[in-house]
């Protein structure tokens, strides 16, 4: 038992309840066993026993106690004293120490300022702070500008603690107890240590372990029972745990000098001398001593190598295991403790894969963030989790992962959502595996991903000493092999061109955590100037200058510029009126064109941003410049163009088969549904499977393969929340179908295109791009084609009659309408709204209306209204403008009122599901034509009068000002979409509230959709208890 007196070994299977327990268990268990090692010449290494340890403590404690003032009993509160200095022995034992006390240790970061510093030590009511000499003059700072007092004791030095035991100083292990006036049973449950956040995004947050917690985590890191060789700072959870562990386990941890710095020399010598099986350290540490041969050969010294802090970059990890050096990763954080590991059998070579430990998978849960991306959340009940940001009691990580490819139990960690860089086109990137490749180059010291609100990606890079008197493009040439292998691990918009390399100085300071990472906001905060000066550089310039061609001359210029770009083959695929992205232009490849127009055409004006996809042939481009330079008018205007580039798309589809009625006759019903990874789709998923006449249901879906395809369709339930209620029956009706809309048998094999011809009787399409700045005719090959695809599917149905086509439209294909009540008919092509998304939509819809007239087809087109989050959880996309808009609140402390109030149209996402599947089970079409329906909220919500006073009844406290108000608070907030991501919409908010007053929005009649739809019918007004719901989802990520 705890409070025994220890004249005998304590049993190995008593558990300890605080970590000075922990201590005197081993001194009694294992009292010869060295468990610590630490080089006090910087080089010869002392080891320490357990014993050793807890005399070292219990002296160091003795001294405390005189100067710090001390907790009577369990019934006290937790007394927090702070320790500040490097990570060294003395660190060591003032924190065993002072757990001998009873105390909860505040480990301070020698790197915050004096501020966060204040911060922390008022947050934790710390009114006691042990520093090391080389740290009284910082602590002078801080006290400074304390508010109250403040106790500055000195670090206890080994002349203090370490000195051999005399004679009369034989204590027994009972004696060198401070804690027998606490019940070890609270005590287990009180704080051990304090560590904090490094503040990237704000002052810290201080985060507190249990007793009970850490020995859980030194239990978790010491199973390996191994001799380890550790380099991480001890005020860091991660380094602290391993010296308990070394411990928990009885194996020597050696500690490398603090007095040192981390160079690969030293970090070779220190391997040397002590031998490791295990190295626990950081990718930057290892990528110094990989430099040389000598250091690959050191770290072969270790059976595994264990990093953590940050991720590996792929090209060192791949380096290191080719040369047959075991990687092994332990994710955890300071809140979390450890949660997954990269241990595998020796054949597994996924080294950047990890596995969440058996004992933690009840507590884990993986939420969506965007396309194969997830956020690891922590369920409560995890016994190391000490807090939440959840309502639900749960913790959100902000940690981003990947799920391996074909094994679902393992996931690659991508990056954070602090890293997340928005760019000015909308399109969310994840830098982390970018910079990481490019960091492994040996010509770079740092290197750091730019371009929040920008059209591209572009890095700003600190390079090594060895590009002393290099020129810049030596510089990017050497390191270009690097960027190519980040550019290979980065979606198509996100790659990196050589025009988009800046640089700082060899040797330039920047702002970083302990471990040695970049902090991203401080550091976009100190280098802003270097960056807006890049961007200027790429997209500005004297627009008359360069070169004035004439028509033809453009022509070849651009064919010349996208052939490079496409790096095509065969140039003769490229024609004057070839769509670029139906080539596989991807937004580098326009982003790069756009950049050498800039650089060397005479334009004459200012060119937009989204020049290539506005104007996606050559033809079109070079006629664009050609005017915009002369100012020659154009024969017709845009909208003439728009409107017959639109005839056209629609001749060209317009021819279609006839039906054959076949014989094949099946018993209820089989779906096809197309864009179930989005919200609307799920839901249309969720609902059908759960009639009882539906046998199946086929969701088509953009993947590699049948897995992939499955795992995507039932991750997007998962997310919408709607799978936890669907039955194993209802799930087993899902067949998901790896496809290519632009293929003419939709990418499916033969067979399954056979079979689906056989049973399918109703189609239900709402896949699309959501892409508002890409031109109509690139929409033709994935989307327009597409639709002519899966009617001509339909109408080879080998049923009775064709399955029938119910397209899901938006009500951007009439939203230019001169009435104010738009009704539900097929409109004229000058109403879709002058964008390539509307446009490619009202192409369809006039595709459906043909098909319609000329066959036995029912074809339908459902235009979709405003979706909103679902009814029961409120899920509503967070990056959407009214949430953003809505978040404003908390950054500025208001929200826009209109003078003459807003009128607004929301249709639950669930409700326009239903709507959808109501409309399409209605009977074969008796009129000629495809009709049209609304699925839009028959009644409207005001923005005023109904919406800002039920965010206030649910919570949300904020001012009501004028429009005008608000865009000048939102223009004087600091434009950091990190920290702030609704400033990403600046540009939409200044059009949209440029006065006072807002346009008022048409009404989208619903007649008809009401009359043939329950679900329509019976849906209610979007009231308080529905809007709090959307902002109890909002807030979780807030």
């Amino acid at each position: 038992m705890p409070g025994k007196t220890e004249n005998t070994p304590a049993s190995m299977d008593e558990a300890p309840l605080t970590i000075d327990h922990l201590l005197r268990l081993r001194a009694s268990q294992m009292p010869d066993t060295p468990l610590i090692a630490y080089p006090h010449n910087n080089k010869d290494y002392t080891q320490y026993t357990a014993p050793q340890l807890n005399a070292f403590a219990y002296r160091a404690a003795k001294h405390y106690k005189k100067s710090i003032s001390q907790r009577a009993s369990s019934e006290a509160p937790e007394k927090v004293v702070a320790l500040l200095g490097i990570s060294n022995f003395d660190y060591v034992i003032s924190i065993l120490a002072l757990a001998k006390l009873g105390m909860t240790t505040l480990l301070l970061s020698t790197r915050i300022t004096d501020e966060a510093c204040r911060h922390l030590l008022n947050k934790t009511n710390c009114a006691d702070v042990i520093v090391q000499p080389a740290f009284e003059k910082t602590m002078k700072g801080v006290r400074s500008g304390y508010d109250g007092p403040l106790n500055v004791v000195g670090m206890a030095s080994r002349g203090l603690y370490e000195p051999e035991v005399v004679p009369e100083e034989k204590l027994t292990l009972e004696d060198m107890r401070f804690d027998t006036q606490f019940d070890l049973e609270v005590e287990k449950s009180r704080n051990m240590f304090i560590v904090h956040s490094s503040g990237s995004t704000g002052l810290p947050k201080p985060v507190g372990q249990t007793h009970h917690a850490v020995i859980n985590n030194a239990y978790t890191i010491s199973r390996g029972l191994v001799t380890s060789f550790l380099t991480l700072p001890l005020f860091h959870t991660y380094g602290v745990i391993v010296v308990f562990g070394a411990i928990y386990c009885g194996k020597i941890a050696s500690m490398f000098s603090a007095n040192l710095p981390i160079t690969g020399q030293n970090m070779i010598a220190g391997l040397k001398a002590t031998r490791p099986d295990m190295l626990y350290s950081v990718p930057y540490t290892l990528k110094l001593v990989a430099e040389t041969d000598e250091g690959i050969e050191a770290m072969k010294i270790c059976k595994l190598i264990c990093y953590g802090g940050s991720s590996c970059p792929e090209e060192l990890g791949d380096k290191l295991t080719a040369a047959g050096i075991s990687l092994l990763s332990v994710y955890g954080s300071t809140e979390g403790g450890a949660l997954l590991t990269s241990s595998r059998p020796e054949s597994d070579k996924d080294w950047n894969y990890l596995k969440v430990f058996p004992h933690a998978l009840p507590y884990i849960r993986w939420d969506k963030h965007n396309e194969g991306v997830y956020e690891l959340a922590l369920l409560p009940g995890w016994p190391s989790e000490v807090l939440a940001n959840n309502p639900d009691g749960s913790y959100s990580t902000r940690d981003l992962w990947q799920q391996h490819p074909i094994d679902p139990l393992k996931w690659k960690h991508v990056g954070r959502l602090d890293d997340t860089i928005v760019l000015s086109n909308g399109e969310n990137a994840t830098p982390v595996a970018l910079e990481g490749s490019v960091r492994d180059s040996p010509y770079v010291d740092q290197v750091v991903c730019v371009g929040a609100q920008q059209p591209a990606l572009g890095l700003l890079v600190i390079p090594s000493e060895r590009t002393m008197g290099m020129s810049r493009a030596e510089i990017i040439r050497k390191m270009w092999p690097c960027i190519e292998a980040g550019n290979a691990r980065m979606p198509a918009y996100a790659k990196i061109s050589a025009d988009m390399i800046g640089f700082l100085p060899i040797g330039t300071p920047y702002p970083a955590t302990d471990k040695g990472t970049a902090i991203r906001p401080a550091f976009y905060r100190t280098f802003r100037v270097q960056i807006e000066s890049m961007y200027a550089k790429y997209e500005g310039h004297n627009v008359s200058d360069g070169l004035s061609l004439s028509e033809e001359e453009l022509r070849a210029y651009i064919r010349k510029a996208i052939t490079s770009a496409l790096k095509l083959d065969d140039p003769s695929a490229l024609t004057d009126d070839t769509d670029f992205f139906s080539l596989g232009l991807d937004s580098l490849g326009a982003m790069q064109v756009q950049g050498s127009i800039i650089r060397e055409l005479n334009t004459g004006r200012q060119i937009g941003q989204n020049v290539v996809f506005e104007q996606p042939t050559v033809r079109k481009l070079a006629r664009y410049l050609y005017h915009l330079r002369t100012g020659e008018a154009e024969e017709k205007s845009d909208k003439q163009s728009e409107i017959e580039i639109m005839k056209g798309l629609v001749e060209k589809y317009s021819n279609f088969e006839q039906h054959v009625p076949g014989n094949s006759d099946k018993e209820g019903d089989y779906i096809i549904v197309t864009g179930a990874t989005g919200s609307l789709g799920a839901h249309l998923v969720a609902q059908l499977i759960s009639k009882p006449n539906v046998q199946k249901v086929y969701s088509l879906v953009r993947a590699k393969d049948l897995t992939s395809a499955h795992e995507r369709t039932i991750q997007s339930l998962k997310l919408r929340l709607v799978y936890e209620d669907l039955s194993a029956a209802s799930l087993s009706k899902i067949v998901a179908l790896p496809s290519d809309f632009s293929d003419a048998h939709l990418g499916l094999a033969d067979e399954a295109y056979s079979k689906l011809l056989d049973t399918v009787n109703i189609v239900i399409h709402c896949a699309w791009q959501v892409n508002f700045n890409m031109d109509v005719t690139s929409f033709e090959n994935a989307h327009i084609k597409g639709s002519h695809s899966l009617m001509t599917f339909c109408l080879k149905s080998r049923r009775a009659r064709p399955a029938s086509f119910n397209f899901c439209s938006s009500i951007s294909s009439v939203a230019s309408s001169p009435s104010e009540i738009i009704p539900e008919t097929l409109p004229g092509y000058e109403y879709a709204m002058p964008m390539g998304y509307a446009q490619s939509k009202l192409v369809s819809e006039k595709l459906c209306d043909i098909a319609a007239r000329k066959t036995t087809l029912s074809a339908r087109v459902l235009r979709i209204g405003q979706v909103s989050g679902d009814t029961k959880f409120g899920i509503w996309n967070a990056t959407e403008a009214i949430p953003l808009t809505i978040r404003s609140a908390k950054t500025l402390g208001a929200l826009p009122a209109p003078v003459n109030d807003e009128v607004l149209s929301w249709i639950p996402v669930d409700v326009a599901a239903g709507t959808i599947i109501d409309l399409s089970y209605l009977p074969p079409n008796t009129q000629k034509g495809a009709p049209a329906f609304h699925v839009s909220h028959p009644q409207r919500l005001s923005w005023n009068r109904d919406f800002l006073p039920a965010l206030k009844a649910a919570g949300l406290e904020f001012e009501s000002v004028k429009p005008t108000e608000w865009i000048r608070r939102f223009k004087a907030v600091e434009q950091d979409a990190v920290v702030s991501p609704e400033v990403k919409l600046l540009e939409f908010f200044q059009g949209k509230y440029a006065g006072d007053e807002v346009r008022s929005a048409p009404y989208f009649e619903t007649v008809k959709a009401c009359e043939n739809s329950q679900a329509l019918r019976g849906v209610g007004e979007i009231k308080g208890d529905v809007i709090g719901r959307y902002l109890e989802f909002w807030r979780k990520g807030w």
